[in-house]
């Protein structure tokens, strides 16, 4: 089915069913949508990723000297780690969110970083010169696009001839938790239904390898990773900051205004999630697919 023809799906409100269907002029607006926004339970979580974890198999790919760009940088955790292995070259990080930018230079500023700058912007019209960069680099971003190989294509012009790109995206499909729970289910079929509304690919880890030979890289090296949650502390964070998503993120303003979810079945979804955080043999885990490719 085109995405352009109508999407009927089903959800569950207080897991009993109810079936909806969405049009074209739906779809219109929701194209490019950030699925999570930037919600202080969003931000807060992503400033605790760092290169030496997220970016690890990117890492032995960078040098000295080198010009790097970061799609998607956040609120710039990732982005400072990477300026740190190419010093001195410069690392420009670009994000849509003029706030998250905002916080990602009041980071940077707490950092011995020298050659670092970060600028709101758009990949699909990019303010930077072809071949101007030595490395792409894009973390959990090509899931919520909705022309993620037209992005990929700029990605590869910005690369100099002898240039490397890397990107790494979740398949929330493989997802994997234990106790079973109910509420945690329905946020996952929630999660899916609300990523394709947006434009999106939910699963866009298996699909990584496909995008970029459509892109035109070459030489690709796939490997993946996994994020798993598995003691208290790990567990019970996670689960709270998915419960404040549910509740104030955009996943929640979305949901609502799409009407795929009540404001009643994002509270018991919320209480599912804190309620298995605090399970003592909690655990979670998803896949992460990891991408490094020249442009030729």
């Amino acid at each position: 089915m085109s995405r352009y023809d109508a999407l009927s799906f089903e959800c569950r409100e207080d897991f009993r069913i109810r079936r909806f269907q969405y049009w074209p002029h739906v779809m219109s607006f929701c194209h490019e949508i950030y699925q999570h926004g930037h919600h202080a339970s969003v931000v807060n979580n992503h400033a605790k990723r760092k290169a030496e974890v997220e970016a690890a198999f990117f890492l032995p790919f960078l040098k000295s000297g080198m010009r790097l760009l970061d799609v998607g940088c956040g609120p710039g955790s990732i982005t400072i780690g990477l300026s740190s292995r190419v010093e001195p070259g410069e690392t420009v990080g670009i994000d849509a969110s003029e706030s998250v930018i905002e916080t990602a230079r009041s980071l940077a500023n707490t950092q011995p970083v020298h050659h670092l700058r970060f600028e709101v912007g758009n990949i699909y019209e990019p303010q930077f010169p072809a071949e101007s960069f030595d490395a792409v680099f894009a973390h959990q971003v090509l899931q919520h696009l909705n022309r993620p190989v037209d992005a990929l294509r700029q990605f590869r012009s910005l690369l100099r001839s002898d240039g490397v790109v890397g990107a790494r995206d979740v398949d929330w499909g493989s997802t994997t938790f234990y106790p079973e729970n109910q509420g945690m289910r329905r946020f996952l079929a929630l999660y899916d239904q609300l990523a394709r509304l947006n434009g999106g690919e939910p699963n866009a880890g298996r699909f990584l390898p496909l995008w970029f030979d459509q892109a035109g890289f070459v030489g690709a090296r796939v490997t993946t990773s996994t994020g798993s949650y598995t003691d208290p502390i790990a567990t019970r964070e996670w689960a709270d900051s998915f419960a404040d998503r549910t509740l104030q993120s955009n996943i929640a303003e979305k949901s609502l205004e799409y009407g795929i979810a009540t404001r009643a079945e994002l509270e018991t979804i919320a209480e599912s999630w804190r309620a298995w955080g605090r399970h003592p043999n909690a655990f979670f885990c998803f896949s992460h697919t990891e991408m490094v490719a020249s442009k030729r």
